[in-house]
């Protein structure tokens, strides 16, 4: 047995059974020698067997299935840096793909430390969040300059709530990142584009910088552009 033929025992027993929801217990019933392997060999930082990483190899259909339904219990905020060093140390030389990804490898890497440090955050560890916040900017940062979030330039705050929802909310559903880009993207479609400009800037017709028509309306109360 080996973590490609585990992965293919749940799959073809998942596409037999078609099951609505499915967990850890389900495939220890139903596909017990994957089970054992899984438990045995496949474990995160913690020596916990490692879900997440089965769920992002099982194929995308049953992604979304997995321990459908279930309620995650409030956990209590804690600091502990220990723990995030932990999650980071295996990949201390890859945080580039925060920045910049060469290819598919680097994407599953970066969506493997997120996946990580969102677990961890889940677990109320205020240290893996505020990393989640440093690392996560730089690949939003990428995604506003495309025609897809680029409505989402100059909504800072709301980009945080936007990261705070999508921590507390992730599941089992694949690729952290890709959850988040989605999230967006959709959350994203209501927002008025916010173009920013120099008051500077010398108009093409009157040849004045704009901040010299620049004036307050004392009807209304308004400051506006004449």
């Amino acid at each position: 047995m080996n973590f490609e033929k585990a992965i293919r025992n749940i799959n073809r027993s998942l596409d037999k059974k078609q099951p609505k929801s499915f967990n850890a217990n389900w495939i220890k019933y139903r596909c017990n020698i994957s089970y054992r392997f899984i438990i045995n060999n496949i474990t995160n930082e913690f020596g916990e067997p490692d879900w997440d990483l089965v769920t992002a190899n099982l194929d995308r259909q049953f992604q979304r299935l997995w321990s459908k339904g279930l309620k995650r219990k409030q956990s209590n905020e804690y600091s502990d840096a220990s723990e995030v060093i932990l999650v980071l140390n295996p990949y201390k030389e890859k945080l580039y793909t925060f920045i910049s990804q060469i290819d598919q490898e680097d994407r599953k890497i970066c969506d493997r430390i997120s996946i990580s440090l969102v677990r961890l955050a889940q677990r109320g560890n205020l240290f893996a969040i505020q990393k989640l916040k440093q690392l996560i900017p730089f690949l939003i940062n990428q995604w506003i300059e495309g025609y897809k979030l680029n409505r989402w330039r100059g909504y800072n705050d709301l980009i945080n709530i936007c990261i705070d929802d999508c921590i507390r909310r992730y599941r089992y559903s694949g690729s952290f990142i890709g959850y988040l880009n989605k999230t967006m993207e959709y959350a994203g479609r209501p927002l008025k584009s916010i173009e920013a400009f120099s008051l500077d800037k010398k108009s093409q017709i009157t040849d004045k910088a704009i901040i010299d028509n620049v004036a307050k309306d004392y009807q209304t109360g308004e400051v506006k552009i004449f």
